[in-house]
């Protein structure tokens, strides 16, 4: 049986999926899977994901770092960074070393083979950021990192962070 807006198909959509917020919104997740998808064919040249290359870059800026805080500091769970760690250990890009103040947590650093790769990765990943962003002048980017915190603080507030 076929669908009723089979019959109409270039019917306008409702005007809740119309209003400003969510062609804002629809804005906002193309422009990032655009750029996401950049970064990741640029990482899958050196066989990374884009959620491994953000754990390199997290646990080489913030080294000795616990699996709890950076599954919050990349906003997922502790399970997907348990994973993600485990994936990196068994290459070999990142050690796992027990707390020796918390005997249930531990600490993460670079290998010295997880370094490399990150310095090998990092300038690229960069300049595709620059590239991207540097169409924008410094106000307008001033003006975006405004909006773009105050929506995170308020998708905080509301509870969706």
């Amino acid at each position: 049986m076929d669908s009723p807006s089979a019959d109409k198909p270039n019917q306008p959509p409702p005007a809740e999926l119309d209003g400003p917020e969510v062609r804002t919104w629809v804005q906002l997740v193309r422009a990032y899977q655009t750029v996401a998808r950049q970064l990741e064919r640029a990482l899958d040249l050196h066989g990374l994901s884009l959620a491994q290359f953000e754990v390199l870059a997290h646990v080489h800026f913030s080294s000795g770092i616990i699996q709890s805080e950076l599954a919050q500091c990349l906003l997922v769970s502790k399970g997907n960074v348990c994973g993600l760690i485990d994936r990196l250990a068994a290459a070999g890009l990142v050690d796992r070393r027990a707390d020796p103040d918390d005997r249930r947590a531990n600490r993460l650093f670079l290998t010295p083979r997880g370094s490399a790769l990150l310095a090998e990765t990092l300038p690229t990943h960069l300049a595709i950021i620059q590239e991207i962003l540097g169409g924008l002048r410094g106000p307008e980017l001033q003006a975006l990192q405004s909006l773009l915190g105050r929506l995170a603080d308020r998708a905080e507030a509301t509870g969706a962070g």
